[in-house]
């Protein structure tokens, strides 16, 4: 449970990226930040934090979320250009967060 708890945080923190580089750091950017932060990220983060084992399989997790969701949303969302380094470490964060859950 508390790696699903991870992974959407993740989400929710790549969900507001999405929002700052489609319509700029302005006031909306800042209120779906300031919203979406309080209500979705926080609680999941900590929440993922008090059910691990210990403090480091989440942060790994999440680590390994965020460079996951943060190119496939590149790619999709902005037609990012992604080189064989970072095709190379989505590998490894797969296979590292694929063992740590296990």
């Amino acid at each position: 449970m508390w790696w699903v708890l991870q992974i959407v945080g993740c989400l929710g923190v790549c969900g507001f990226q999405v929002v700052n580089r489609t319509f700029g750091v302005g006031f909306n950017s800042w209120v779906v930040y300031a919203l979406g932060s309080a209500s979705i990220t926080y609680f999941a983060f900590c929440k993922s934090y008090a059910l691990a084992p210990n403090f480091v399989l989440p942060w790994v997790v999440g680590q390994a979320a965020l460079n996951i969701l943060g190119v496939v949303i590149g790619l999709a969302w902005f037609k990012d250009v992604v080189t064989t380094t970072q095709w190379v470490g989505i590998a490894l964060s797969v296979i590292g967060g694929y063992l740590i859950i296990k």
